[in-house]
């Protein structure tokens, strides 16, 4: 069954991953020590089952990704997505070097990475639903998007939720980009919008 969303609905989730990312991207930058910027979160709406790995999919070959599941209000999957030489980088702000191949303690900086995201997001928004929200222990990924998302989302959504993030080292000149991804699952979403009281 494929679940539609109106625009005022889309408009409402944009603004909840507007503030759960603003916390989950200053935490993600007080853990690194390092400024990072955040574009406006951007809804994406697929036609159907399986649309979000289609989506992650175009976002290339080589990632790395870090996943929580969100459980209450708001349930679905939050995902830390960079390209694998950015997600290099951000161990490498972290103190963990990746060196000639992921693993070890650079796989364990980046997982922290991802539960303090999903950490601060879910805080963000349970302060705003007034409801507890709940997080799992994060997993990790590694390959194309649609082997990232298939290995880490459980459910086959049709919307995500996307906040692009970047970060320059003043001292090592290291950038990197990466994305976070909220994909709600479609049949609990009315939920979380009757507490905001949209429906």
């Amino acid at each position: 069954m494929t679940i539609t969303f109106g625009q005022r609905e889309v408009d409402v989730l944009q603004e909840v991953a507007s503030i759960g990312c603003g916390q989950a991207i200053t935490a993600l930058g007080r853990l690194a020590r390092r400024r990072f910027d955040m574009d406006v979160p951007e809804a994406w709406v697929g036609a159907g089952a399986g649309a979000i790995a289609t989506f992650l999919g175009g976002l290339g070959q080589d990632l790395v990704a870090v996943g929580v599941k969100l459980e209450g209000p708001l349930t679905g999957d939050l995902l830390l997505a960079l390209p694998e030489s950015d997600a290099a980088n951000l161990a490498a702000m972290l103190g963990y070097p990746v060196g000639d191949a992921w693993g070890g303690v650079a796989e364990s900086a980046l997982m922290e990475s991802g539960n303090i995201v999903g950490s601060a997001f879910v805080s963000a928004v349970a302060a705003l639903v007034k409801e507890t929200l709940l997080l799992s222990v994060p997993t990790f990924a590694r390959g194309n998007g649609r082997d990232c998302v298939e290995k880490l989302v459980s459910h086959a959504g049709s919307l995500a939720l996307a906040t692009r993030f970047s970060a320059w080292a003043e001292d090592t000149g290291a950038a990197l980009e990466g994305l976070i991804l909220v994909m709600p699952e479609p049949e609990r979403i009315a939920r979380l919008l009757s507490h905001l009281q949209v429906r």
